[in-house]
């Protein structure tokens, strides 16, 4: 499969399909208002970050609360509707929202990038693991790393541990998240972490 930094046609922007790719179709927990602070925070994160990369984010992806003006921003995740356009918010981006497993996709982003993993929850895919040496370099690599994960949420402690290990530098910020939301709390997705390394 193509890199998600190919050229490829325009897609039209503004209202219809590309408002609703860039908004995200949100899944039942994530539908209330507050579980969007972690995109907020961190869109300001990689505010300063040309190259913005996010591994998930079919929820909620961070492409419609990034403020800044990135070069190029690539969404990664099996139930994202697939979208592309050459424009974000008005402005020349190489957007592309791609809807693959992150195994399935080369990514070599260019530059300095942020690569942004909200929801930690990786999966295998066939005999590759959930996360991967690809994956653990673009963590290493990568100029500003933005993670959120469930505290009671198995899979994402056992994979914390491998993508906070390739960072040299202590995070920026680590904070201790409660989301008060009925549908967030019944998951047991409301209690957080929320981490960046980098510049914050």
């Amino acid at each position: 499969m193509a890199g998600p930094y190919a050229s490829a046609p325009a897609k039209a922007s503004g209202a219809g399909p590309a408002a609703d790719a860039l908004a995200g179709t949100r899944l039942p927990h994530l539908a209330s208002p507050a579980a969007a602070l972690r995109q907020v925070l961190a869109a300001h994160a990689v505010r300063h970050c040309p190259h913005v990369l996010e591994i998930g984010g079919a929820g909620l992806p961070i492409t419609g609360f990034l403020t800044h003006q990135p070069a190029s921003v690539t969404v990664v995740d099996p139930k994202i509707p697939a979208h592309e356009a050459d424009a974000l918010n008005g402005v020349p981006c190489r957007l592309r929202h791609i809807a693959a497993k992150l195994q399935e996709v080369a990514l070599a982003p260019p530059g300095p990038y942020a690569l942004v993993l909200l929801g930690l929850s990786l999966k295998p895919f066939g005999r590759r693991g959930a996360v991967s040496p690809e994956l653990l370099a673009l963590a290493a690599g990568a100029t500003v790393l933005v993670i959120d994960y469930a505290l009671e949420l198995e899979r994402a402690q056992g994979q914390i541990g491998a993508l906070t290990g390739t960072r040299t530098d202590a995070p920026a910020i680590d904070l201790s998240l409660t989301i008060h939301d009925e549908a967030l709390r019944a998951a047991g997705f409301d209690r957080r972490r929320f981490l960046v390394y980098g510049a914050a």
